[in-house]
């Protein structure tokens, strides 16, 4: 009969904060509000957020509703020029500190959700240009379309995108809206000189038809053009594929596409936060594991432009996505866990903060009579702290020491005939699943394999491995998640170094290091794992 694991039920704060008052913040925040949460809202001292050309008040009639509905909501505390200083705290009771009008005041939310929106900068010295009146960028050609269209009537203007940097559908959104609102002008013309056009969004397409079908010329250029500047003349010389010649165009404007990037707030907020930061400072490193919202902390959601170049309509979805997780998360205020989820021994601990340090997920803090607490809330089960802590001080849950020393042992002890005796250490997150796969589709795997679950790579200790080695195992594989896609982040770093410092002993001690394996997999690769542990077999009968 298996044992019931006890379960303690640990109060939740059910305030959220949402940092951004943006679109998109304004909508994770009325979606909180309406699942039954109070919500705090602020700016975040982030930029007001970049936007597309507005010709017709779509983007600013859905803003202003929006608005509307957070100011007119009891469950919206709206906190204008307000930014957070600080944050502590654990999933269902994080301490953030906030200032805005000389004041700073403490507030205690279950959750945090990042809006920050997109900012752009001008790409105009990739080109060689100096804006001016008749050299424009996007923003301000979005600006000037908003408050005086007329000035462009009769107008040529040309367009220079996806030359400077690859193309991107959000910057072609901007750039086709704009030609559309010209084409409908009398007597302008419109050029787009571009590289790779990425129509595979939503309504693109069409969008890209509409304008051609309406006179916008596009003209797909392979190297950047010459472009001429002096004074208000213009001018533009390119290779044209179809002409196999150089063309020269004189367009009384020149618009410059724009880079669109992360606001510079998100570093200052990771850092309050402990999240990661992903490529070109957006909060969200391209791991599987985090799609869509999450970040490597629980209680923690990324919405936006915060994460990802998005256009709004997946903005407003990742808003949607944060407010389901949320209501995931604090549901009625309260959680379940496992009693023994993690465990702290403070007879044993040394306080030496190992655990605080390589803790992927913030799940450790400290008490005030200097004790280490880990939150069995934020904690993911990882076990890389256990495997760390010199002292064996943690314990997680059903794969602590006791029970996976015993597992390895009856492991590494059962034999099948002459064949190798092979216990390999399985990710329960990659390797096992790709070592159910290569099972399941009768490919090749050694007769002696013997598959240990762990809970992470980064939970398989060396004394694991060299337990398995002594109780008679001939070979260990320790496979692990590939790096940047480990559910622990760095699990699979951890389990590499081990790996290592195993096979250094086995020299030591004139054993071939052979006899240790580590390899990184996936949930799909059955047909790599059953190569991998093959491989591993042929050697040891070599030997």
């Amino acid at each position: 009969m298996t044992e019931q694991t006890q379960m303690e039920t640990i109060n939740l704060s059910t305030d959220v904060l949402v940092v951004g008052a943006g679109m998109t913040g304004a909508k994770a925040a009325t979606e909180i509000a309406a699942s039954g949460y109070k919500v705090v809202l602020i700016d975040g001292g982030a930029a007001a957020g970049m936007g597309v050309a507005d010709v017709d008040g779509e983007e600013q009639a859905a803003l202003d509703a929006l608005m509307e509905t957070v100011n007119g909501s009891e469950m919206i505390e709206m906190l204008p020029g307000t930014r957070m200083d600080g944050a502590a705290g654990v999933p269902g009771d994080f301490r953030v500190w906030l200032s805005g009008n000389d004041d700073i005041v403490e507030k205690s939310v279950g959750a945090i959700v990042v809006a920050s929106e997109l900012v752009s900068s001008p790409m105009n010295d990739a080109y060689g240009l100096t804006l001016s009146e008749t050299v424009l960028s996007q923003s301000q050609l979005e600006a000037a379309l908003k408050t005086d269209p007329a000035a462009f009537s009769g107008k040529s203007v040309a367009f220079l995108m996806g030359l400077a940097q690859d193309g991107n559908p959000l910057v072609l959104e901007r750039v086709l809206k704009s030609v559309l609102a010209m084409e409908n002008m009398a007597d302008t013309s419109a050029y787009v000189l571009a590289g790779d056009l990425k129509v595979a969004e939503d309504g693109l397409e069409r969008l890209y038809l509409e304008c051609r079908d309406k006179g916008a010329m596009y003209i797909k250029l392979t190297g950047m053009p010459q472009v001429a500047q002096e004074g208000a003349a213009l001018s533009i010389t390119y290779e044209d594929p179809v002409l196999q010649r150089n063309v020269e165009l004189a367009p009384d404007i020149v618009v410059v596409e724009e880079a669109i990037g992360a606001d510079e707030v998100n570093a200052a907020l990771a850092d309050m936060l402990k999240i990661d930061v992903g490529p070109m400072g957006f909060l969200q490193t391209d791991n599987v594991h985090r799609y869509p919202v999450s970040t490597n902390r629980e209680g923690i959601f990324v919405v936006g432009g915060s994460r990802r170049v998005k256009k709004r309509y997946g903005a407003l979805m990742d808003a949607e996505n944060a407010a389901l997780r949320v209501r995931g998360l604090l549901g009625d205020g309260t959680i379940s866990v496992p009693v023994d989820k993690a465990v702290i021994d403070t007879g044993k601990c040394t306080f030496c903060l190992t655990c605080y340090r390589c803790c992927p997920h913030g799940a450790i803090y400290w008490e005030a009579e200097n004790k280490p607490v880990i939150s069995k809330v934020a904690c993911q089960g990882c076990g890389i702290c256990a495997s760390e802590c010199p002292m064996d001080a943690i314990q997680i849950g059903e794969f602590n020491d006791a029970a996976m020393i015993e597992t390895v042992s009856r492991s590494a002890a059962e034999k099948s005939g002459d064949a190798p005796t092979i216990v390999a250490f399985c990710c329960q997150n990659s390797g096992l699943e790709a070592a159910k796969m290569a099972e399941s589709f009768g490919m090749p795997l050694p007769e002696g394999l013997k598959t240990v679950t762990v809970p992470c790579a980064g939970k398989v200790d060396v004394d694991y491995v060299m337990r398995a080695l002594a109780e008679g195992a001939d070979g260990v594989v320790i496979m692990a998640c590939h790096n940047g896609n480990c559910k622990s982040e760095k699990g699979s770093l951890y389990a590499g170094w081990r790996a290592a410092n195993a096979q250094n002993m086995l020299e030591a001690i004139g054993v071939e290091k052979e006899r240790i394996c580590f390899a990184t997999t996936a949930s799909n690769m059955g047909a790599d794992f059953s190569s991998i542990v093959m491989a591993m077999e042929a050697q040891l009968k070599a030997k």
